[in-house]
Parts: structure tokens; C-alpha cells; sequence
């Protein structure tokens, strides 16, 4: 649980990183400059500590099926993420829970939980805290909530996939690696097909230290991440993160003097005793 703890705390300042840079540039270039390097740093480390003769005994086609999912996912949750309402993206986050619990309990004998009362403080803390911020006047059109079906089905199934590689003594620098190359490639066919900005090159040189920024914290999120789910499961794991949304909102009072209102301090506060006897009973 730790691991997923450092990891959560890492995808809240990737979060506020992101709503900073994406004010100066597109979502594809973003997306695929950061994925860039942190394919390259990941690679890098994966070789210095096992060397090449890790790629001779991996499941590649697997890993890249879990990171062709994982980047869909991820495009999928990008197309609506300016637009959608709040409590649609949570109410599709909890279903996607709901549904992978469903499966590990009838097609993997699953022992899914260690503390059902931490956990259901963690959950009722996030649905409170969606129904504070909902938006009522704003309504999805079919296509958004097709995205965000889609979003909550392939986040799912990556999950479930690379689950099964950690299980399977995969490094999770590997998967990290192949999973940011798969982004960075598709981030690049998505920037060039749609943008009209053939001026890349000042964009390389003007967004060079923040993109770094964001692809070390991410580094770390995703190695944490994957370590947690190799010691959990996928429900436990997603169930933890919905912690995330809310230290994003803590970060951005802390870092940018953003407002933070006491419904959400108290969201937050509900959410961290639902971690803290979550760790105490499993440990």
C-alpha cells in the first residue's frame, strides 16, 4: 500500500503540472514530448539493471496489448476531460471498479479486500465529494459518454492485463517503457494528422523544462503505481486512487494559491482515515 500511496501523491502533482503546461500547448504535443522521455529514462534504467537478455524472455505481446489499452484509455479520458462534468468522470471511475470487481471475484477467486471499512470511507468520501461539485446544468451528448464508456472498459482491461504481467515476474520498468512508447507513437501520429503548427522545433526548445518536470513525476507515479498492483489488486488499487482528484485540488491551494472549500477539506480528511485503517489492517 505504500507504493500506491507515493504513487497517488505523484499522479496529484502530474495533475497540477498538466493543468499548468497544457495552458501553452496542445494536448498531443504534451502528451507525446513527455512520453519522449520518459520511454527513453525507463528503457535506460531497464538496461542498466537487467541488461538486454530481459527481452528474451518476456511476454511482449501481452505487455503491448495492456499498453495499446492503457493508451486508448488515455485519449478516450483526454477527448472529454475539458467538457465533461465532474461527477460523470467519477461516476464512470466507480463503475469501472464495480465491474473489475465483478470479474476478479468470478474468474479469478480473488481475495479482494482486506479492510471493507477503509476501503467504503475511501469510496463514500469520493462519491460525497462528486455530488458536492456536480454540474447540473451541463449534460453529456452520446459521443462523450461513449468516450468515457470506452475510457472506464480500456483503463479496465490494461489494468487487468498488466496486473497478470506483474504477476508474472515482468519488470515494471518494462512495462513502463513499452507503455510510453506506445503512447509517445501514437501521441506523434495524433500531433502531425490534426495539428497546423509546423513550428515544432520552438516548441521542443520553449516547453523543454516543464516537460521534464512532468515526465520524472510521472516516471515515479507509474513505477510506484505498478509496484502497488503487483502487491494488491486491481480494485484495491483503483479504489485508492480516487484519493487523487483531491490532492490535486490540495496541491493546486498549496502550489497556486488556488481556493480550496471546506467540503473538500473534509472529503479529503474522510478519505485519508479510509486509507489509514486501510493500511493499518493489512499490514
Amino acid at each position: 500500500m505504500h507504493f500506491i500511496v507515493l504513487s497517488i501523491l505523484f499522479y496529484a502533482v502530474n495533475n497540477v503540472l498538466w493543468k499548468k503546461n497544457l495552458l501553452h500547448c496542445s494536448v498531443a504535443f504534451l502528451v507525446g514530448y513527455r512520453a519522449f522521455f520518459t520511454c527513453m529514462g525507463s528503457t535506460a534504467l531497464l538496461l542498466y539493471f537487467y541488461g538486454f537478455d530481459v527481452y528474451t524472455h518476456q511476454p511482449l505481446a501481452r505487455i503491448t496489448l495492456g499498453s495499446v489499452f492503457g493508451m486508448m484509455g488515455l485519449f478516450c479520458m483526454l477527448f472529454v476531460l475539458k467538457k465533461a462534468p465532474l461527477q460523470w468522470l467519477g461516476i464512470y471511475n466507480l463503475s469501472g471498479i464495480f465491474f473489475t470487481a465483478l470479474y476478479l471475484y468470478f474468474f479469478e477467486n480473488s481475495r479482494l479486500f482486506d479492510s471493507l471499512a477503509g476501503l467504503a470511507l475511501i469510496v463514500l468520501g469520493f462519491g460525497f465529494y462528486i455530488y458536492h461539485n456536480r454540474e447540473q446544468a451541463i449534460k453529456l451528448r452520446l459521443a462523450q459518454h461513449v468516450s468515457l464508456f470506452c475510457m472506464t472498459v480500456f483503463f479496465g482491461i490494461s489494468s487487468l492485463i498488466h496486473w497478470k504481467n506483474l504477476g508474472s515476474d515482468v519488470p515494471p520498468l518494462f512495462i513502463i517503457a513499452n507503455q510510453e512508447l506506445v503512447v509517445f507513437v501514437s501521441a506523434l501520429v495524433v500531433y502531425f494528422s490534426t495539428s497546423k503548427n509546423n513550428h515544432i522545433g520552438g516548441l521542443i526548445s520553449s516547453h523543454l523544462y516543464p516537460v521534464l518536470q512532468m515526465a520524472l513525476v510521472i516516471f515515479f507515479a507509474l513505477y510506484f503505481s505498478f509496484l502497488g498492483l503487483g502487491a494488491t489488486n486491481p480494485v484495491v488499487s483503483s479504489i485508492l486512487f480516487l484519493a487523487t482528484p483531491l490532492l490535486t485540488i490540495l496541491f493546486g491551494a498549496l502550489f497556486f494559491k488556488e481556493r480550496i472549500s471546506s467540503v473538500n477539506i473534509a472529503t479529503i480528511a474522510i478519505i485519508a482515515v479510509g486509507a489509514f485503517i486501510l493500511h493499518y489492517q493489512s499490514s
